[in-house]
């Protein structure tokens, strides 16, 4: 009975979902803060997909364009893999998924950008030195 939506027509508009979210986020970071005694601690606002969606828009706009290309690691959680490949549709650019371990120099210069997991869905931690 804790949720509403189960017994009345009750339908939350945007600006209370968007109000829940951001309690949650401070409650979160309240927590992490408490946990680790450290002075401060940051949420993001953004999603996992949306901030990897981000993070790629802004690599193409680093490189002026002239890289079509973003790699992104094939152990990424598919929905971040998903939301990265629905936002390159809109911006033109194509997104390869495959092994980063596998990458070469020559290949590095054809994407504006290469999206790892750090750990990746796996939970498997990878050294990623030699992508930098």
């Amino acid at each position: 009975l804790e949720n509403p939506a189960w017994y009345t027509a009750y339908t939350p508009y945007q600006a209370e979902v968007s109000q829940g979210r951001m309690e949650m986020l401070l409650n979160f970071q309240t927590m992490v803060s408490d946990l680790t005694q450290m002075d401060i601690a940051n949420c993001s606002l953004l999603d996992e997909g949306s901030s990897a969606a981000e993070a790629m828009n802004m690599s193409h706009a680093q490189n002026k364009s002239k890289r079509k290309k973003y790699f992104v690691a094939d152990d990424c959680f598919k929905q971040t893999v998903a939301c990265v490949q629905t936002r390159a549709k809109s911006m033109g650019v194509e997104v390869v998924v495959g092994d980063a371990s596998k990458l070469t120099e020559d290949e590095l210069k054809e994407y504006s950008g290469v999206l790892v997991q750090y750990p990746n869905r796996h939970g498997a931690v990878h050294d990623y030195s030699a992508l930098g």
